[in-house]
């Protein structure tokens, strides 16, 4: 039996569980700021048991009834009410163990477990698609590095005020600003490495797009002078 049949009007179908815990969480998020996914997945688990299941035994309870007290209805009602209660206890500990308990380990839980990682994989997906989309560290300094040559404010120092100055304006850590301001202002960097040289060079590109989409042409000769500087063998 499919988790989808327990209820004629299921709350969370396998088919739409992973877009009901999406909006489900998305909705706390927005109510409590730093609202975690397991809280989420507690507030389905706590759903199931007291919304499916109650609503599921209920269903049942009536339909079972309404014959009942019709084939006889001479009978008082109290009267009825007594064999109908231990009866309905019966049927409930009937359908916990062959029905309630073991769909909810082998259906539900999974199944909510797994919407749990899709969801969180399609986060960190995101993030890292966000993060290939960004200039480099490199191409960041320098951008900032002709703007500042733009503005004749220099090359300027490195030190880690400024070092933590710009890592708060771009909004990266200050371990990565530090070498690459060594390297677009100091020419550090490993000369023996063919990779990093093409890292380099990719971001004079990049930072020369930059520049050429902003029809700065100015730009694009400083950035040639700094690319000569950077790239140029150490003095000896």
């Amino acid at each position: 039996m499919k988790f989808s049949t327990l209820l004629l009007d299921l709350p969370f179908p396998q088919s739409t569980l992973s877009k009901i815990f999406q909006q489900h969480h998305e909705m706390f998020l927005g109510r409590f700021p730093g609202w975690s996914l397991l809280a989420t997945r507690r507030k389905l688990v706590g759903a199931y048991w007291l919304k499916i299941l109650a609503n599921h035994f209920l269903v049942l309870m009536l339909l079972a009834s309404f014959p009942v007290f019709l084939l006889y209805k001479g009978q008082h009602p109290g009267q009825l009410l007594i064999v109908f209660f231990p009866a309905s206890i019966i049927v409930f500990s009937v359908l916990f163990l062959s029905m309630y308990w073991p769909h909810y380990h082998l259906e539900f839980l999974p199944h909510l477990d797994n919407c749990v990682e899709s969801y969180k994989a399609q986060k960190v997906e995101g993030i890292q698609q966000c993060k290939k989309e960004q200039y480099s560290v490199v191409t960041l300094v320098l951008i900032q590095q002709t703007y500042q040559q733009l503005a004749g404010m220099g090359p300027g120092l490195i030190d880690t005020s400024i070092a933590k100055l710009l890592a708060r304006q771009y909004g990266v850590s200050v371990k990565s600003i530090t070498p690459a301001l060594q390297l677009v202002v100091r020419g550090d960097w490993n000369r023996k490495s063919v990779r990093k040289r093409t890292e380099i060079l990719h971001d004079f590109e990049d930072a020369r797009e930059y520049f050429r989409q902003l029809s700065c042409d100015e730009a694009m000769d400083l950035l040639d002078r700094l690319q000569h500087k950077v790239l140029q063998p150490p003095f000896r």
